[in-house]
């Protein structure tokens, strides 16, 4: 994703304006660099799959797991 907004000068647009805009209050400080803004995105992403997960495990543990277990090992011969 760096590499692609650097190539277009995307990330660097973002940035300055962002940053302009997070000291005029209007940007959040942790969203005025794009590389944080993505990063953090998709660590929330991560964090909201693995809760739906524990959500599954919690209402059928043993066929949650089960499920999981074949995913993971089924692959294997």
């Amino acid at each position: 994703m760096k590499k692609a907004t650097d190539n277009a000068g995307l990330a660097q647009q973002y940035n300055a304006l962002a940053s302009q805009g997070a000291a005029l209050g209007l940007v959040k400080e942790d969203e005025a660099s794009i590389e944080r803004y993505v990063t953090q995105k998709a660590l929330d992403g991560l964090y909201f799959m693995i809760g739906e997960q524990e959500k599954a495990f919690r209402r059928d543990p043993v066929g949650a797991t089960s499920s999981i277990v074949r995913k993971v090992f089924g692959a294997l011969p």
